[in-house]
């Protein structure tokens, strides 16, 4: 019998939006650090803070791992454990959890295969999807399907193989209930297609784009790396990083989003999980272009609930939480900035737990300058980010080219010469 499964959702804090899914067969554990199963981007959680785990009596444990701060079940501090029921709350540091256990009628399934036959496609023979985590070792299309790399609640990315062309590829699936019909199928993979003829260095290929059965996908370049997301939450562990790493960041992005702009794109979700670093080069590249764009034309919007937005919040443009039909390339700018600050600070510019919370902060929070929290931080480049982060779009750089342009000229009045090997 198949495990009932699980899922804890990240309800609010830094990384609001991320879900993951347990089948209960190992514990699942919480924490920022690269030992835990989530990685979640919270400066407040211990690199290992609490696990969740099947009992031998039946249920569910929630079990302290020492975590700073403690954890907090349905409001009331747990001891060293607690017994989890088929729903609960949990907070630890500054995220809140919404664990639950699937209902037959809620969880995914997947037809059983006979090991003997060859996995065709990615549907069963009922024509209902199966959980995209189950995809692993079947084809889509004629990529075969290798590992889950990431996931969220809105798509997962697998490292897969191009049995074509012959090399790796980075594969994202979108989530099935978010492209119901064909009419939004093909609208998707429409604006996903207006990617193809992109070139540029600083910005992921996508490569090619389709659907098979109830799935859209991108098939996209495979980068050797590191996200942004994961080099700060290193550097918080390891200690602050040298500006100029951060000033190279601003740099390859400026040229990314000039690109874009070429194309008249509008990222709209431009986080540090969306920045890699490639091992080989330290070249930072930018992902998911056009994928928000194109997540318009499904049924993200309906499936969302009112007052939520598709995203880091932590990372919007203020315009975007009024109005984000509104947003220009201004808003990215924004974004890049927030992204710039958490590299420089450890932390994003406003910490919130909803719209609602990040809005007020926006009202009455100023932003500290981030040369307060990195004293060696060149004061030129301090200008730079802090203008970016201005809460009016018409008080930001007026293009990428512009932002490029002064991001240069701050590199040669400190004497940093973007080709030298003080990156390494």
């Amino acid at each position: 019998m198949k495990p009932i499964e699980c899922k804890v959702v990240v309800v609010n804090g830094p990384d609001t939006g991320r879900e993951f899914r347990w089948d209960g067969a190992e514990p699942l554990v919480i924490g920022r650090g690269s030992d835990s199963d989530t990685r979640i981007c919270d400066p407040k959680l211990s690199r290992v803070h609490f696990e969740i785990r099947g009992s031998v009596e039946g249920g569910y444990l929630l079990i302290d791992r020492g975590g700073s701060g403690g954890v907090q079940l349905d409001g009331i501090g747990v001891g060293v454990q607690a017994r989890l029921g088929t729903k609960a709350t949990i907070k630890a540091g500054d995220t809140q959890l919404r664990f639950e256990v699937l209902s037959a009628f809620d969880a995914p399934t997947i037809q059983p295969q006979v090991a003997s036959k060859p996995v065709r496609g990615v549907e069963d023979n009922t024509g209902e999807s199966v959980p995209l985590r189950d995809l692993v070792g079947q084809m889509v299309h004629r990529f075969r399907v290798d590992k889950l790399a990431s996931s969220s609640s809105n798509s997962a990315v697998f490292k897969a193989y191009d049995t074509q062309r012959e090399r790796v590829v980075a594969l994202k699936i979108l989530q099935p209930r978010l492209a119901s019909t064909e009419v939004q199928q093909e609208r998707f993979i429409r604006a996903m297609r207006t990617m193809m003829p992109i070139r540029h260095d600083n910005i992921v290929r996508l490569y090619k784009a389709g659907r098979q059965g109830p799935y859209c996908w991108a098939a996209m370049q495979w980068v050797d790396g590191i996200s942004v997301r994961e080099l700060i939450e290193h550097a918080g562990i390891g200690g602050m990083l040298d500006w100029k790493e951060v000033w190279r960041l601003a740099i390859d992005m400026s040229r990314a989003l000039e690109e874009a702009a070429k194309h008249h794109i509008v990222h709209r979700n431009v986080t540090p999980s969306n920045l890699l670093r490639r091992q080989n080069d330290k070249t930072y590249l930018l992902t998911d272009l056009i994928f928000a764009r194109a997540l318009e034309e499904t049924n993200a919007a309906q499936l969302t609930r009112p007052g939520d937005v598709m995203g880091d919040i932590n990372f919007l443009a203020p315009e975007r939480l009024f109005d984000a039909t509104q947003c220009d390339g201004r808003s990215d700018q924004y974004s890049l900035g927030a992204t710039l600050y958490a590299f420089l600070t450890g932390q994003p510019p406003h910490q919130a737990f909803g719209v609602m919370d990040l809005i007020e902060k926006i009202r009455t929070e100023s932003i500290e300058p981030p040369h307060r929290s990195q004293l060696g931080l060149d004061e030129r480049f301090c200008d730079v980010v802090m203008k970016l982060l201005s809460t009016s779009p018409d008080q930001r750089y007026r293009s990428p080219s512009e932002l490029l342009r002064m991001l240069k000229r701050v590199g040669q009045l400190a004497g940093v010469d973007y080709g030298s090997g003080c990156w390494q």
